[in-house]
Formats: structure tokens, sequence, C-alpha cells
């Protein structure tokens, strides 16, 4: 024998899957925020000297990723399992 076969090598991990929650994105600076009563909070706290308001706009957006846990495990194969490795030979 050659190479002795060797069993798979692994670990289990949770599984889950990614989503995001809509948030409200100034049009004027970008700022984000979870409630259109909190971009309208920054808007009107936004005046310039002028008297024009930049951020008077705003557009739903994903927010910031997350991952969603399902409560189950999968496999995950660090090393395959591998088969016996030989040779014949004569005697």
């Amino acid at each position: 024998m050659d190479v002795p076969a060797q069993e798979e090598v692994g670990h289990w991990e949770d599984d889950y899957w990614m989503g995001s929650d809509w948030v409200y994105q100034c049009n004027g600076c970008g700022a984000q925020f979870a409630t259109t009563d909190a971009f309208w909070a920054h808007s009107d706290a936004n005046w310039d000297e002028d008297g024009n308001n930049y951020h008077g706009g705003y557009s739903m957006v994903s927010g910031e990723p997350y991952k969603h846990y399902t409560g189950e495990k999968y496999w995950v194969v660090d090393t395959p399992a591998q088969e016996e490795i030989g040779h014949w030979e004569y005697r």
C-alpha cells in the first residue's frame, strides 16, 4: 500500500440566507434613516443661509445586508475522502 485510505474531514456550519431591510437615503447627502420621520427631521434641520434645503428628498434603498439563520446546519468538507492507492508487484 503506497497511501492508506483517508476518511472525509469536515465540520458543521449554521445555515443562513442573506437579507436586508429597506432604508431611506437622503438624496442630498446620502445619509440613511430607518424611518421617514427620521429623514424629515434631518431634512428640516438642514437649511443653508440662503434659505435653500438640499436635503428635501429621499430614495428607498436596501440597507446593510445581514444573515438570517435558519436553525439548520450543513456539512462543509475540508478534506475529501481518499481511496487507498497502491500497486501490484510480482513475488
